[in-house]
């Protein structure tokens, strides 16, 4: 504190003489007491700058903790966990529907290709996140079919006869073993599945 003080008073003192020596040098003319003007503001900055930088010092210091305590309560270890996870949370969901619908239209395509299928819906369901050795893994399959006509069953098509229109139907009525075989048979060897997580259902 006293060295300060030592300081201000000599930087002041410093000011003082420099005009005065200036005010020697010059003519007593109206460019003489503009000098003065100016060399009396630098002496009242001279006087002032301690002041003006305790009082921006102060300031500083009660303002610091504030921030420092807003800073922690809004930017806290919780907080920032809590926002993380939950980003991930919803990244992980999306990417969960996401791959199921890719799956559900993959095998639907595949079912689609059989003979004896008209039309197909598919649900999968697979290991959640908690099982992190087999995340992602198929746990099961259910296949809703609406029965087609088969390859044999196309010559002799049903043809349905209406007042002004005749048409023939590639649907059936009966889903047959051997299609349910067939649809488990696809899916099962294209996904490495066992036939018990494979279920077929005729389509209401």
């Amino acid at each position: 504190m006293i060295d300060s003080i030592t300081v201000w008073v000599k930087s002041i003192i410093f000011v003082v003489l420099f005009a005065s020596f200036l005010e020697l040098l010059l003519p007593n003319n109206s460019m003489q007491r503009f000098i003065r003007v100016i060399m009396g503001l630098f002496i009242m900055l001279a006087i002032l700058n301690p002041i003006i930088s305790v009082i921006e010092t102060r300031l500083t210091e009660d303002q610091i903790p504030t921030l420092a305590t807003r800073a922690e309560s809004d930017l806290s270890d919780g907080n920032i966990l809590s926002a993380a996870n939950h980003v991930t949370g919803k990244r992980n969901e999306l990417a969960r529907e996401l791959y199921i619908r890719d799956l559900s239209k993959q095998i639907r395509a595949t079912v689609l290709a059989i003979d004896g299928v008209a039309d197909a819906k598919v649900t999968v369901a697979i290991a959640d996140a908690a099982q992190q050795e087999n995340v992602g893994k198929i746990k099961s399959v259910v296949v809703y079919i609406e029965p087609g006509i088969i390859a044999d069953e196309r010559k002799i098509a049903k043809v349905v006869i209406r007042p002004d229109v005749v048409e023939t139907t590639n649907k059936s009525d009966k889903l047959s073993q051997s299609v349910i075989d067939k649809v488990k048979r696809a899916v099962t060897e294209l996904y490495q599945l066992k036939s018990n997580q494979v279920e077929v259902k005729r389509k209401n």
